[in-house]
């Protein structure tokens, strides 16, 4: 099954358009995010992989750009200081 953008965005691949247009975040933070503070609705869900379980949750693709918009400041990934590494 081919996921497209009109079925939805999993979290990973929300987090890796983000990273392509130049503004990355933490996917564990934004997971956070989505489903316990902004408790986004899914939209449908990914078949399950080859080992079994559920899918992957599926997201309607504005709603995530539109809270990465309004929370990327805080969910950036950034460089540790050069004295931190």
């Amino acid at each position: 099954m081919t996921v497209t953008a009109a079925d939805g965005w999993t979290i990973p691949m929300a987090c890796a358009q983000f990273a392509e247009a130049g503004m990355p975040v933490d996917e564990a933070r934004f997971r956070i995010a989505v489903t316990r503070v902004a408790r986004l609705p899914r939209t449908g869900e990914m078949q399950a992989g080859e080992k079994g379980g559920r899918g992957r949750a599926l997201y309607e693709v504005g709603e995530l750009q539109r809270l990465h918009s309004a929370l990327a400041p805080w969910l950036v990934i950034r460089e540790p200081p050069p004295g931190d590494r």
